[in-house]
């Protein structure tokens, strides 16, 4: 493309662009005209070879009248053309390209005619030697004997494809300067003159692609590779949308396609596979890098790339299937083929590198297997990488992960106080520790280490008191032991800096929970089950005081709990007045 750019610029200045009439004359001394290669008019129905011998000569004479171009004269295309044993007087298409690029000649006409009735039909196309391209000339009839007629609208037509070529180097000027509305309307124009330019159209897409008008890209991308299914710049392109569009299988396609051109260059192979990951496909980048591993198996970079892939491919999966947070520590069946392959190629990695190994292929080979719930091989690659790779913060992070997960949680928590030690600002380290704490119900600790964290970055008190209010009704509220969610919110309340909102969901699954409570534990109706139990009701009511409009949201209609809190008081007290 780079090239086809500098052929039109030169172009562009052979013609005098933009230029003063006056300087044409030094334009014409300081640029030499353009060569355009004339062979004879080749008939297709045995006609008489005379017709296209006279054609072509007329319309050499008429070229050479142009200040910017020129015929090549035809006892150098008759020597140059019997020096490669090639009859001047039939060339086709193939041969007459072919002898315009041994000649440097920068165009070639490629031009037959038939007997029809009414006259004699010319059709006639012009091509760039270099790119390729083709400008086809609108077919004519003219009478037997008006060769010149003929000849001369052939060379009308060449006037509308200098056009075209010059629309065209102003369409690449726009797009490689990224001005874009300028860009699209030259590309435009240029392919209204010549919808057949390949190179207009496929700027055209880019721009579309760069506006972020992916389906007019890839419409532009298809007709590209039509007419030319080699367009390696089409090609990638295309892959790249199609994956950006969700058209996986294409996108895959057509970066295979454009790989076989160089199946063993893993560089190119890696740069498409990350762009199509990059794209949303992580599988379908497996599958590239892995052709390119049948072709050379030993190359590591190509083995560090595939692993990625896998265990991207993984958690893609995963996280498709996963319903509830209560889901994260499972792993869809059809995720764990790729969870095993990560695993497979980082460990050729590692192997390979040893202590060199990027600290991020050791964690998700860590991460891979406690995926997998192999948590045994979680910790042993944890600890061997933690050999050579002692302060890597994240490494210490996964490996905590494994240590929680596989029923060490003393270990974990020093784990936890590695990353700290190493970097203090790790995320969300209090909020894990808070967590693994309240689930083995070791409250009080659980919620002290989310206090200390929301009265030092008071951003993260909200989440702190969700933590904590989700666990009491996880563990407390729904199997109905209420002591258990009684001492977490209480504990909750300690936290500094909750907002309202969260403050009120404390408030009444905090109140609600002693109410239960209380209802339980007064049914004997005696003085001393009234004395214990009045001061907890009138506990509720006050909490069911603080709780804005947050019972809205679980369908609790508060004004019958606030008549019953008020009816259990009631009765307390009288039970007690009567006891006196």
């Amino acid at each position: 493309m780079a090239r086809e750019i500098r052929r039109y610029i030169w172009l562009l200045a052979a013609l005098g662009a933009a230029a003063p009439a006056g300087t044409l004359q030094a334009q014409q001394t300081a640029h030499s005209r353009m060569g355009v290669l004339i062979p004879d008019l080749r008939a297709t129905d045995g006609s008489s070879r005379r017709f296209g011998e006279n054609v072509a000569k007329e319309l050499r004479d008429l070229l050479n009248t142009l200040a910017t171009h020129q015929a090549v004269a035809r006892r150098d295309m008759d020597n140059r053309a019997k020096s490669f044993k090639i009859d001047p007087s039939s060339m086709d298409c193939v041969t007459t390209r072919q002898l315009a690029s041994q000649m440097e000649s920068p165009l070639a006409l490629c031009a037959s005619y038939q007997a029809v009735p009414g006259g004699v039909e010319v059709t006639s196309e012009f091509f760039d030697v270099s790119s390729g391209e083709s400008f086809k000339v609108t077919p004519v009839t003219v009478a037997a004997g008006q060769e010149r007629a003929a000849a001369q609208h052939i060379f009308g037509e060449f006037d509308r494809y200098t056009q075209q070529l010059l629309t065209a180097v102003i369409c690449s000027e726009y797009t490689s300067s990224k001005v874009w509305p300028e860009a699209e309307d030259n590309c435009t124009r240029a392919l209204e003159l010549n919808p057949a330019a390949v190179g207009p159209r496929y700027l055209r897409a880019r721009v579309f692609y760069e506006t972020e008008r992916h389906a007019e890209a890839l419409s532009d991308l298809r007709l590209v590779l039509e007419q030319d299914p080699l367009h390696e710049d089409a090609l990638e392109l295309a892959g790249y949308v199609s994956a950006l569009q969700g058209l996986e299988r294409d996108a895959l396609d057509y970066y295979s396609r454009y790989l076989e051109m160089s199946p063993g260059n893993a560089q190119v192979r890696m740069k498409i596979a990350y762009d199509l990951a990059q794209a949303g496909d992580p599988a379908g980048a497996m599958q590239l890098i892995q052709v390119g591993l049948d072709h050379d198996p030993d190359n590591i970079d190509l083995w560090e790339q595939f692993g990625g892939f896998a265990f991207a491919a993984g958690q893609r999966i995963n996280e498709a299937a996963r319903t509830s947070a209560e889901d994260a520590n499972t792993v869809a069946p059809a995720a764990q083929t790729y969870y095993r392959s990560a695993i497979d190629a980082y460990t050729r990695v590692y192997e390979a590198k040893g202590a060199e190994t990027q600290s991020h292929i050791l964690r998700t080979l860590v991460a891979a297997h406690a995926q997998l719930g192999d948590m045994s091989a979680a910790l042993s690659m944890a600890e061997r990488a933690l050999a050579t790779h002692s302060q890597e913060d994240a490494l210490w992070s996964v490996y905590a992960d494994a240590l929680q997960r596989s029923g060490r949680l003393n270990d974990a928590l020093t784990a936890l106080n590695r990353v700290r030690e190493i970097s203090p600002e790790y995320p969300n380290l209090a909020l894990r520790q808070g967590r693994w704490l309240l689930e083995v119900g070791r409250v009080q600790e659980g919620v002290a280490a989310l206090r200390t964290m929301a009265a030092a970055d008071p951003a993260q008190a909200d989440a702190a008191g969700r933590m904590v209010v989700s666990h009491a009704y996880n563990n407390g509220i729904q199997p109905k032991r209420w002591d258990v969610a009684i001492t977490s919110l209480n504990a909750a309340l300690g936290i500094p800096g909750l907002s309202a909102e969260t403050l009120h969901s404390v408030n009444f699954w905090l109140g609600y929970a002693i109410l239960q409570g209380a209802i339980a534990e007064q049914e004997p109706r005696t003085v001393e089950t009234a004395q214990a139990t009045l001061p907890k009701f009138r506990r509720v009511k006050e909490l069911f005081g603080n709780v804005g409009s947050y019972p809205r949201t679980v369908n609790v209609l508060m004004d019958q709990l606030l008549t019953a809190v008020d009816q259990y008081i009631e009765i307390q007290d009288s039970i007690i007045r009567r006891g006196r």
